[in-house]
């Protein structure tokens, strides 16, 4: 009995000892350990964390209910360029701007009862400094409100130059796109007065113009026009940049119908097949998806391999989640379907997979193919603008498949 009676006074005394450690009644108290004791202090215990808020790369003070600096670690001072011994003492709304202050009482009231967040802007000696502020009740230990403050100048700094950078470019594409059309006008009439006088000089003087000299009016005549489809081409690759604010639900199948009646002549005349399969709805700038399409398709039905009908398969599919992300340059927020453009050409060395993209690049000779070179380059731009990519996969004589990632929505 002697011995339990012990033990229930070292018990009481054990959890009167942790209840005035708890209310703040001491300070310190001792251990018997190994015989020897040892002195624990409520400072040294808290001397990591003291550590912590000091080296603590933003800033940290203690607040009471009526907005008194009761603390404050090193970077906040550093941070408004004003003595540690002049912040503590000073209400906190001294160093905040007069522009912030009704929204500053307003998060504090909040924080009062529990936390709140916000961006304001400090202002000291004239100099105003943008932060965001994380305003939390240390209540029932502490009658304070800890704030830490978040330096956001380097942030907005680097906002503002990515705006003007933005504007800048905007400017600039208003300005090719303006070039553009003005050089598109002014380049196309005299192109016009060349095609025409070829015309009416080899339909008026074919009889008596030598053979030379009708092989040499042809040729004006072809450079011509492809000059004039160069010019068309141009235009429309600089008018991609201004279609950003159109895009609609757009149904795939019908854009494609509508191309593939556009080539009905053609796919007589080769005897190609095209197999559809069913294409998705997505949001997209109908105009633009049109000409990608039409790029595609017109490709496929025109690098046909001598002797071979061309057969070209149209498919689609949902990318599984996490697919996205293995495509640099996706949103992988969001949910894209994948259309393929499959067929049996001529293709090309997987080498020149990427060349192909570029602007005015040719894998082939002019007098065989037509064209201009900037079809693929339009087709990448109008699939990024789309938040979009496309790539292609071939071998040289065994046709190509192009693959064209587009989101479903434009947004999650």
């Amino acid at each position: 009995m002697t011995e339990i009676g012990v033990l229930k006074t070292h018990l009481l005394e054990a959890e009167e000892a942790i209840d005035a450690i708890k209310n703040g009644s001491v300070d310190a108290f001792a251990i018997k350990k190994d015989g020897k004791a040892e002195v624990y202090t409520l400072q040294s215990l808290d001397y990591a964390y003291r550590v912590l808020i000091e080296k603590f790369g933003e800033g940290a003070l203690n607040l009471t209910r009526e907005g008194l600096i009761v603390y404050s670690n090193s970077y906040f001072s550093e941070l408004i360029n004003i003595p540690h011994a002049k912040v503590t003492g000073s209400h906190i709304l001294d160093f905040v701007s007069p522009d912030s202050r009704e929204e500053f009482r307003e998060h504090f009231d909040f924080a009062l009862q529990g936390s709140s967040k916000a961006e304001i802007t400090l202002l000291v000696n004239n100099r105003s400094i943008p932060v965001y502020i994380s305003l939390t009740s240390l209540q029932p230990q502490l009658s304070t409100v800890g704030m830490i403050i978040t330096d956001l100048s380097e942030k907005k700094q680097n906002e503002q130059v990515l705006r003007d950078k933005n504007l800048e470019l905007e400017r600039l594409n208003k300005s090719l796109e303006q070039f553009a059309s003005i050089a598109s006008h002014d380049l196309q009439e005299p192109l016009r007065k060349i095609k025409t006088f070829t015309s009416l000089l080899i339909q008026r003087f074919n009889d008596d113009l030598p053979d030379k000299a009708k092989e040499l009016a042809n040729k004006i005549w072809s450079s011509s026009e492809r000059m004039s489809l160069l010019i068309k081409d141009v235009l429309n690759f600089s008018r991609i940049v201004g279609s950003a604010n159109m895009f609609i639900t757009t149904d795939l199948n019908q854009i494609l119908n509508n191309i593939l009646g556009d080539f009905d002549m053609l796919v007589l005349e080769r005897g190609a097949s095209i197999r559809v399969e069913y294409l998705p709805s997505i949001e997209a700038i109908p105009v633009q998806i049109n000409q990608l399409f039409y790029n595609l398709v017109g490709n496929a039905l025109k690098f046909y391999k001598e002797g071979r009908p061309p057969v070209i398969t149209i498919s689609s599919r949902t990318l599984l989640p996490g697919e996205a992300a293995e495509h640099a340059g996706l949103n992988g927020r969001l949910s894209y379907a994948e259309i393929s453009f499959k067929d049996n050409g001529i293709g090309f060395e997987q080498r020149f997979a990427e060349q192909i993209f570029s602007i005015f690049e040719r894998l082939n000779n002019q007098q065989q193919y037509s064209g201009t070179g900037i079809g693929l380059a339009l087709c990448r731009k109008i699939a990024e603008q789309h938040q979009g990519r496309i790539h292609a996969e071939a071998g040289e004589s065994f046709g190509a498949t192009f693959y064209v990632l587009l989101p479903l929505k434009q947004s999650v």
